[in-house]
C-alpha cells in the first residue's frame, strides 16, 4: 500500500514539475518576443508560431523559445508601430531597450535577457559571431545613457486627442 502512494506521489510530484517547467518556458518565450517586437500581439504570434515549430519537429523546451524568437523577429519587420501603452507597464530600465537600435537591442534581448550563446545568436540573427559581440558591447554602453521616460512621454503626446478652440 505504501509503495503505491509513494508511487503516485512521485508521478503526481513529476507532472506538477513538468507542467510548471512548460508554463516557465512559454513565459520566457513570450517575454522574448514581447522585447523584441514591443507588440503584446506579435509576441503572443510568434509564441504560437513556435508552438506550431514545435508541432512538426517534435521537440520542446529551450527550441519554443528559439523558434518563438525567430517568428518575432520575422514579424517584427512587417509590424512597425509601436504603442506607448504597452511600454508604461514595463520599469524605466526595461523601456531602455526599446530606444536601442533593433538590432543592438535584439543582441541584448537573445544574449543578456534570454541567455542564448553567441553561436546560437548569430545562427538566429545570420550574422557572423563577431557582429553579435560588437552590438552587444555597444548596446551595453548605450543603455545607461538613454532616456527612457523621454520615449514615454513623446510617444503619448502622440496619441493624445488635440482639442482645438
Amino acid at each position: 500500500m505504501r509503495t503505491a502512494s509513494r508511487h503516485q506521489r512521485a508521478t503526481r510530484t513529476y507532472r506538477d514539475e513538468s507542467q510548471r517547467d512548460e508554463h516557465n518556458t512559454l513565459d520566457e518565450a513570450f517575454r522574448a518576443a514581447f522585447m523584441l517586437t514591443g507588440s503584446i500581439e506579435v509576441a503572443e504570434t510568434a509564441v504560437l508560431d513556435g508552438i506550431a515549430a514545435l508541432e512538426s519537429i517534435h521537440a520542446a523546451g529551450e527550441a519554443l523559445i528559439f523558434e518563438s524568437v525567430k517568428s518575432a523577429i520575422q514579424r517584427r519587420t512587417s509590424f512597425s508601430g509601436q504603442c506607448a501603452q504597452a511600454f508604461a507597464h514595463l520599469p524605466v530600465e526595461l523601456r531602455r531597450l526599446f530606444l536601442l537600435a533593433p538590432f543592438s537591442r535584439d543582441c541584448f534581448v537573445l544574449r543578456i535577457l534570454v541567455g542564448i550563446p553567441s553561436a546560437t545568436c548569430a545562427a538566429v540573427l545570420r550574422v557572423p559571431v563577431h557582429k553579435i559581440d560588437a552590438f552587444l558591447c555597444a548596446a551595453l554602453q548605450d543603455l545607461p545613457r538613454l532616456n527612457a521616460y523621454g520615449l514615454i512621454q513623446s510617444e503619448m503626446i502622440n496619441y493624445m486627442p488635440r482639442y482645438y478652440g
